[in-house]
């Protein structure tokens, strides 16, 4: 979990402390002070601060039940936090960290740990309730929506949570419903079956399968919700999480190179921008420490 000493950092990582997982939890909380030009050290009251800002953050997740040990760091935040991600199996960061404005959107620190920190990232912000985790997961039948469901089982708390999974049926280009008039004449014995019709039922039935295979990946008892939604994945997805209200959202990210990928990175992206609630990205490239 890294930290920059604000409120509004302190009450995210609060939120995050319960959503994660309390079985063989091991916390690290980080604090990184910028290097100053020219200073090879910062001065006495910086380390100061610094020790101020870990012991409240050790305190305030006491409270939430989490034992951590504080360290700080020298160097570009983004940067140090990017490089302690490879011996963590998931990053904790505030997803914006000023004390004012509004929830979503991310800050720059964020932005770049999203983007290139190692496994999972749960960019925390504020509201989680006390009891119970409402979560969404979005499912789209490929590696890394699956792998995100076996994170969620890892990662998070599931004693007292909800989850919904919403499949989306992209496909703003159907248009359902008979049109012959291109034939030119009236079909009175056979009728005309409309291909696009035929074809979203088909992505349909496709997306039902997806989702009934998914919910057998979580724990029995787990409250399951399946919703399947057409029109574009990343609105879909932030419309279902504002509705709720969630929570959590939970997308599969991925560095794959092919179109199909770089669409689904897209989605994750606009999702952890315009979410107002946390959202856990996660990596087929994870590898949970047991």
């Amino acid at each position: 979990m890294a930290t920059d000493g604000s409120q509004r950092a302190s009450k995210t990582l609060v939120s995050a402390a319960r959503i994660l997982s309390p079985t063989e939890r091991v916390v690290d909380v980080l604090y990184v002070i910028p290097k100053a030009p020219h200073h090879p050290s910062p001065p006495e009251r910086i380390l100061r601060r610094a020790h101020i800002i870990l012991d409240r953050t050790k305190a305030l997740l006491a409270a939430e039940g989490v034992q951590a040990d504080v360290v700080y760091r020298i160097g570009s935040p983004s940067q140090t936090i990017i490089g302690a991600s490879h011996n963590y199996d998931v990053t904790v960061v505030a997803a914006t960290s000023h004390r004012e404005g509004p929830m979503s959107g991310l800050g720059p620190v964020a932005s770049r740990v999203a983007e290139h920190a190692s496994g999972a990232v749960l960019l925390a912000r504020e509201g989680a309730n006390e009891t119970g985790t409402r979560i969404l997961v979005a499912i789209d039948g490929s590696e890394s929506s699956l792998h995100a469901l076996d994170s969620i089982v890892q990662l998070l708390d599931l004693t007292e949570a909800e989850v919904t999974l919403l499949h989306i049926v992209e496909s703003p280009w159907l248009h359902p419903g008979p049109d012959q008039e291109w034939l030119g004449y009236e079909e009175e014995e056979q009728e005309q079956v409309d291909p696009q019709a035929q074809l979203r039922q088909t992505l349909l039935d496709e997306g039902e399968n997806i989702l009934q295979l998914a919910s057998r990946r979580l724990p029995a008892h787990v409250t399951v919700t399946t919703i399947t939604r057409e029109g574009l994945p990343a609105d879909e997805i932030l419309s279902e999480a504002e509705s709720g209200p969630y929570d959590l959202v939970v997308v599969g990210a991925t560095g794959s190179a092919d179109m199909k990928h770089k669409i689904l990175g897209s989605v994750s992206s606009k999702v952890a921008w315009n979410a107002t609630c946390s959202v856990l990205l996660t990596s087929t490239a994870v590898e949970v420490v047991s």
